[in-house]
């Protein structure tokens, strides 16, 4: 996000350039009191700024033509398949069902993938609009299991994921993850809500109460 000294720069250079070419094309240059409000205008584009950034950029009227970024706040219900086989019985995990919470700005965007034994959070994303129109999430994340696990049946780790981006509004998403334990697996996501998960079971009460 500008900050309100790169503003500040941007519009100062701005004048300084234009002040500068009326000059060298021989045309009156205003005087000096016309920057008077200066300190006004920098703080009203702030707050216009600061207010697009949060929540205008998402809005219909700019969608497509002035902002080219889909919008996937919320909760999402994820169904995960994963290769990871548990060390105490050499099984197969079962699929299994967690709850991805997205909370994004123009500029910014934090994710969190809670499942009944871990969370994972983005430490780096990159969502971009591919040659073929369809945007793509990739992160990085870090996965803490909960502490009486950890040392036992799973540890720490680092993990990548690669979702592609379905909708207009983002309706669903889907795509593979694979992990520095050297397991992988698949995930989609859908039935986004609005409402924004901090457990594992604020999840199960939600989605057990949309599908009543």
């Amino acid at each position: 996000m500008i900050n309100r000294l790169h503003l500040s720069s941007f519009i100062g250079l701005t004048i300084t350039t234009w002040l500068v070419a009326l000059w060298v094309m021989g045309e009156p240059v205003l005087s000096w009191q016309f920057m008077k409000p200066f300190s006004v205008v920098v703080a009203v584009i702030s707050v216009i700024l600061l207010v697009f950034n949060k929540w205008a950029w998402s809005w219909k009227l700019f969608s497509g033509w002035f902002v080219n970024r889909p919008d996937l706040r919320g909760t999402w219900l994820a169904e995960l398949q994963t290769s990871w086989i548990h060390p105490d019985t050499q099984m197969a995990a079962p699929n299994f069902v967690a709850y991805v919470v997205i909370r994004q700005s123009l500029t910014q965007l934090s994710l969190r993938l809670i499942t009944e034994d871990s969370r994972s959070k983005a430490i780096a994303y990159s969502l971009t609009r591919e040659e073929d129109n369809q945007f793509r999430l990739a992160v990085v994340y870090l996965n803490e299991p909960k502490i009486e696990l950890q040392g036992a049946s799973s540890e720490i780790h680092h993990g990548s994921l690669l979702l592609e981006i379905h909708g207009l509004p983002a309706s669903e998403m889907t795509g593979h993850y694979w992990t520095d334990r050297k397991t992988r697996g698949s995930m989609k996501l859908s039935q986004r809500t609005a409402v924004y998960l901090d457990s594992f079971e604020q999840g199960q009460a939600l989605y057990s109460n949309r599908g009543e």
